[in-house]
């Protein structure tokens, strides 16, 4: 665990590294939230923002390196295909899948009425920006004590006609066993302009029972009328399967990490009951956004997703159908004269989350166990207003009124307030204070798990968060101090049952304290650097289950210390070499604080070469992972009975890529 002697270290480290095109935030680099393009010194809200260049910063496979470097953000892997999500927090929500964060596609919303996200249907590739935003964000986006992640596939979300009509091909290899390959092709003119991407991935698992294969295609189409209104057509279709080998004991992980569960008497293992994660996911949404004059401007957008599941695993077989419809609507004003403006707007989810489970007969479906429907929807109405003074004083004030409705508990109502001061300190530092109110329903697999039991009395999350940012400009880079307070009631955990179902329980106060530190410097041309430093003192302050105390203990599967190093070594104008280094302290994997997991080491290196020639580019890469071979688990199975908490991530590989583009 980290020490208190080393935080003078760890912050004279910090102050050593970083900055460039290719990593985090530029002094001027401009970004989109919460309803806001704004620069990001002068933004209101905790947030990090990346390009297309850092999404596919690794391999271009897999998003989990790619967020771990950013400060507060944790991103878990258990197998391939099988992410988790976490802000600010640990991931006791999400045994898997991605819950408790708002993810938004171009603007609309990509997380169900359910508020679940299957994020692991996408490729790093397929977007050109993303945007997280850390802490409750229910001022303006509703449900959601994590965050938000606006993610875009249209770069700097503007019109297609600064874009070329081009076609994009990508290939890669990984030495494990695995390729994938793209087809990225943009066309049109410059009102109308479209986007075709098709992308096909299998990957050998390192473990038994655990690879996977995945086919995502999207249709994008845009159309631009008048001076400034554009209506957008958003599509996709994304079939995916990965295998699912289940947590291993502390034994079973000396003995082979790369084993699958195994059987013991007559528990099958996951072999033997094929456990699998099979899902169908169709998304289309269309939206139309437009600046009627100088004051007044409007979007609007209405969508579809339609979710089909197969799950057999060590204990079941679960089919789920879920249809689901979303739609946002905002209206928005500005005085620039004044320096004031204003938004107001709503957001409505829908769904049917329909779920039958039987048993598993070695991965066929045997006799019907238990059939459940359920009917969800969210009411969202917020607004924003903004002001500056001419002394550089920043005010933003956001609120909504927030409705949960299910036919399975109790429906509530919240309303989540959001106050940011800021004050512009000369012409490159800035000072924000913020104060926000977050809440989070549970999710449909929380109120209704693996296990089958239905918990109806089961209550959102609710909380205050306090924070203070110092943000600071500079001739070769720039820096970013965040600390925050963040106090959570009725927190929401996971348990396990005997044979290893899943359930969830309110359990009380937990307090989260934690500090963010990003600093990023540009040496000279051939060198730039970042460093980022995450320290989390996340606790449980009144958390009883049964007969057991848990106060006072640590926040289970949170590191107390997450330090993350990335370069870029400039060789030559056509080649570069990217070093990345991330150390994740020890964590607990349990509420009562018995088992430990060490801390991990990762190293990763990527050498890139390019070479353009007119209108035709190539790009060659080599991506070592893993270069040191540590064995460590990226995706721990949290309050596992039986001790089965450990899921070994991949041993060291490398991957072969090359792209062309016309």
């Amino acid at each position: 665990m980290l020490k208190a002697y080393y935080l003078p270290l760890l912050f004279a480290i910090s102050f050593s590294a970083f900055s460039q095109n290719t990593s985090t935030e530029l002094p001027d680099v401009v970004v989109h939230s919460f309803e806001k393009n704004r620069k990001k010194l002068s933004n209101p809200d905790a947030i990090s923002h990346l390009d297309s260049l850092q999404l596919r910063i690794n391999s271009g496979t897999s998003f989990v390196n790619v967020f771990n470097a950013i400060t507060g953000v944790k991103m878990e892997e258990r197998s391939p295909g099988s992410y988790r999500l976490a802000i600010r927090g640990s991931s006791l929500r999400a045994p898997f899948g991605v819950r408790n964060v708002k993810i938004y596609w171009n603007n609309i919303s990509l997380t169900d009425a359910g508020n679940n996200t299957y994020f692991q249907l996408f490729e790093p590739d397929f977007f050109h920006q993303a945007t997280i935003s850390k802490g409750p964000s229910g001022g303006l986006y509703g449900a959601g004590t994590g965050g938000t992640m606006q993610l875009n596939s249209i770069i700097n979300n503007s019109p297609f006609d600064k874009l070329r009509d081009r076609l994009t091909i990508n290939n890669s290899y990984n030495s494990l066993g695995g390729n994938k390959h793209t087809f990225d092709l943009n066309f049109g003119n410059k009102s109308i302009q479209n986007r075709v991407y098709v992308s096909y991935r299998n990957q050998k698992g390192y473990r038994e029972q655990s690879d996977m294969e995945k086919t995502f295609l999207s249709f994008q189409a845009q159309k631009s009328f008048g001076d400034a209104g554009r209506i957008e057509f958003l599509s996709y279709y994304g079939n995916l399967r990965y295998q699912t080998p289940g947590g291993l004991t502390l034994t079973q992980y000396l003995a082979n990490p790369k084993q699958a569960r195994p059987t013991v008497g007559t528990a099958k293992g996951a072999i033997d009951q094929k456990a699998t994660f099979y899902i169908q996911s169709f998304f289309s949404a269309l939206s139309i956004k437009n600046q009627i004059d100088n004051h007044w401007a409007y979007d609007a957008s209405l969508g579809y997703q339609q979710n089909d599941i197969q799950n057999p695993s060590i204990r079941n077989y679960e089919i789920r159908n879920e249809p689901n419809i979303n739609s946002r609507g905002v209206l928005h004003f500005k005085n620039d004269a004044n320096n004031f403006s204003w938004d107001a707007g709503y957001e409505f989810l829908s769904g049917k989350f329909n779920s039958s489970t039987y048993a598993n007969n070695l991965g066929e479906k045997g006799a019907l166990q238990v059939e459940q429907n359920a009917q969800i929807e969210q009411y969202t109405a917020f607004f924003q207003t903004d002001y500056q003074t001419k002394n550089h004083w920043n005010f933003t004030i956001s609120g909504s009124l927030n409705k949960l409705w299910t036919n399975l508990n109790n429906p509530e109502t919240v309303f989540s307030p959001r106050i940011s001061i800021g004050k512009k300190i000369g012409q490159n530092q800035y000072l924000l204070g913020k104060i926000a109110h977050g809440f989070s329903p549970p999710s449909i697999a929380e109120i209704r798990p693996s296990s089958a039991v239905l918990n109806p009395n089961l209550q959102a999350e609710k909380g205050w968060n306090h924070e203070l940012t110092y943000r600071n400009n500079f001739t070769k880079g720039n820096w970013e101090l965040t600390a925050y307070w963040f106090e959570l009631q009725e927190s929401i955990s996971l348990r396990r049952t005997a044979d290893g179902a899943d359930y969830f329980e309110n359990v009380g106060q937990t307090r989260q304290k934690g500090i963010e530190n990003t600093f990023n410097y540009k040496l000279n041309k051939l060198l730039t650097l970042t460093a980022a430093t995450t320290l989390q003192d996340f606790h449980f302050i009144n958390y009883k289950s049964v007969n057991t105390n848990y106060s006072g203990n640590q926040l289970t599967g949170t590191a107390p210390f997450v330090q993350s190093f990335v370069g870029v070594v400039q060789v030559h104008p056509n080649f570069n070499i990217i070093p990345q280094f991330i150390y994740t302290d020890a964590l607990y994997l349990n509420d009562a604080n018995t088992d430990l997991l060490p801390a991990s080491r990762y190293w990763n290196l990527k050498f890139n070469y390019s070479k353009k020639i007119r209108n035709f580019g190539t790009k060659i890469w080599i991506n070592l992972d893993n270069v040191l071979n540590e064995n460590y688990s990226s995706g721990p199975d949290l309050n596992a009975v039986g001790g089965r908490y450990y899921n070994v991530s991949m041993g060291r590989n490398f991957s072969l890529g090359l792209q062309l583009e016309w």
